[in-house]
């Protein structure tokens, strides 16, 4: 979606602000190191906290991406990306 809507020249700043915004970068390394706790020592609790932050990630993140899109749809712009986003919503 983003390369038909942010020109080619500012999308690398798009792309890579979760290099400059210390929040954005912190939730990234969070959401990571849980991951790579479970790599590093494949224990049950690792495995089980890997799993949480694999559904918080889908829950809130993947899933609430979609509002923005819903929202442009009930406006009557961008119909067809809205119709994808609820196929995958399904």
């Amino acid at each position: 979606m983003i390369e038909t809507i942010i020109p080619s020249d500012r999308r690398s700043a798009v792309y890579d602000f979760w290099r400059t915004d210390k929040v954005l970068k912190d939730r990234c390394q969070f959401i990571a190191g849980q991951y790579q706790r479970y790599v590093d020592n494949p224990t049950v609790e690792n495995y089980f906290m890997s799993l949480v932050t694999d559904y918080i990630l889908e829950g809130l993140y993947f899933y609430n991406g979609f509002i923005t899109f819903y929202n442009f749809a009930s406006r009557m712009l961008m119909p067809g990306s809205a119709d994808i986003f609820k196929m995958i919503n399904r």
